[in-house]
Formats: C-alpha cells, structure tokens, sequence
C-alpha cells in the first residue's frame, strides 16, 4: 500500500485550516489512491459525509460511490442553498438522476450570498441542460463583480469583457465630469 491514503487523510479529511482550504476540494489527492486504497477512502469518506463540510460530498461525487447514494439522498432533503446544489451534483455524477437538474434550477435561485454562489456556479456546465446553461448565462450578469467574473470563466468563455464591464462602473470620475455632471 502506498501513502497515498496517508496523505489523503491528512490533506483531505483531516483539512481544517485556511492553507489547506483556499485552493478547494483536492480531488488529485482521489486520483492518486489505488483502488484499493479507494475503497477504503470511500467508506470513510461516506461515514464523514454532513451538512457541515461538502469535501467529503465532493469526494463520493468525484469518486461516483453508488454506495454513498442512500446518504447523499437523505442529506439532500434536510439541505438548502449551496448545499443542497452541491449535494445534487454529487448525486448527478454517480448516477445521472435527472431530477437533480430541476432541484438546482430551484434552488440556485434562492442563493443570494455572492460566495455561496461562486461556490457552485463551478458545477453547473456538469448537467449539460440547456435550462441550467441558460440560467448560468444569467448569472454573467449579476450585479456582483466576482460571481459574473466565475460565471464567466466556468462557461468557458473569456472574462476581458466583465472585467471591463466592472472596471468602467468603479472607475472615479475625473473632476471635469464631476463638475459638468458628464
């Protein structure tokens, strides 16, 4: 057996500080197990699996752990918000349950903190629905600089015209224009 685990456990389901969290879910650390060592890893990561951390959802999702499904399930009828979003396309990886697409077209909605958004607009283009696309499309839009930023970047497309877009509403007037009101 290789340290893979080891190295899985500290970094992924022992990560509890900010360093080892700002870069997010580390699913390479996944990839590097045998499978051996998977099985192991998704038993412990199913009996970790709560609303109160999503790596371990991201991780059965990755990992597409049909026996993780009875869980994901239940957990998904006591979430909301960016939660229930994530928990569905941990579902939707396993096992393409088309009924996830109208739980997230219901629910990205309702999200209205900025960073509970950027955190699952990153899971969208994954249902591949011309619905979701097109709400996704929306959000390219939105109000706040950094969730139509990652809209944006997680459709694929380039960011040049929202940074532009932002940068000319931040941009202080000059005098002149103040004074002429131009």
């Amino acid at each position: 057996m290789t340290n893979n685990l080891g190295i899985f456990r500290k970094e992924f389901l022992e990560a509890n500080s900010w360093a080892q969290r700002k870069d997010g879910v580390p699913l390479d650390l996944l990839d590097n197990l045998t499978n051996e060592e998977l099985k192991i890893a998704e038993v412990e990561l199913i009996k970790l699996a709560s609303l109160k951390d999503n790596w371990p959802i991201v991780g059965l999702g990755h990992i597409k752990s049909k026996d993780a499904l009875p869980k994901l399930y239940d957990l998904l009828d006591k979430s909301k918000g960016s939660m229930k979003v994530t928990i569905a396309h941990s579902i939707f990886q396993i096992c393409q349950d088309t009924q996830m697409i109208e739980i997230v077209l219901e629910t990205m909605p309702r999200i209205t903190n900025q960073y509970e958004l950027i955190d699952v607009l990153y899971y969208l283009p994954d249902f591949k629905d011309k619905r979701i696309t097109e709400m996704h499309n929306d959000y390219r839009n939105h109000k706040e600089y950094l969730v139509a930023y990652n809209a944006t970047r997680y459709l694929g497309l380039p960011t040049d015209e929202v940074v532009e877009k932002f940068r000319d509403k931040t941009k202080p007037k000059s005098i002149w224009n103040r004074l002429t009101g131009k």
